[in-house]
């Protein structure tokens, strides 16, 4: 585990708040995985670029706005560990609201991002 980790989990937010997915994409493994409460509603995780690029219309299918804020970032054994919150505004009700949120992502040998997983408070 190395710092250079963290840096790569710090771009990809920073790379999604500034709505450049393709930037993103360089950050990601091909076979990339990732688990979100949406997830959990088809049953499986998103897989690959294009699992990616399909978490990121179903997100923006149901939020006018998705913001990431970072708190704090922490290593553990293979994963980096980010907590922070996410502001979001409903597409069709326009309310607003923040949720706490945490990150776990994996990496591999290349500092490529293999999995990320999203808890919510």
């Amino acid at each position: 585990m190395s710092q250079e980790q963290i840096d790569v989990l710090r771009t990809v937010f920073e790379l999604w708040n500034a709505d450049d997915y393709d930037a993103i994409l360089e950050h990601l493994d091909p076979a990339v995985q990732l688990e979100s409460p949406l997830s959990s509603l088809a049953g499986e995780p998103y897989r690959g670029h294009a699992g990616i690029m399909d978490w990121r219309r179903d997100l923006y299918e149901q939020f006018a706005e998705w913001r990431l804020t970072v708190d704090s970032f922490r290593e553990v054994g293979n994963a980096v560990i980010a907590v922070g919150h996410i502001a979001l505004r409903g597409r069709s009700s326009g309310v607003s609201f923040d949720q706490r949120t945490a990150w776990v992502a994996d990496f591999g040998a290349d500092h490529r991002m293999t999995r990320l997983r999203v808890f919510l408070e």
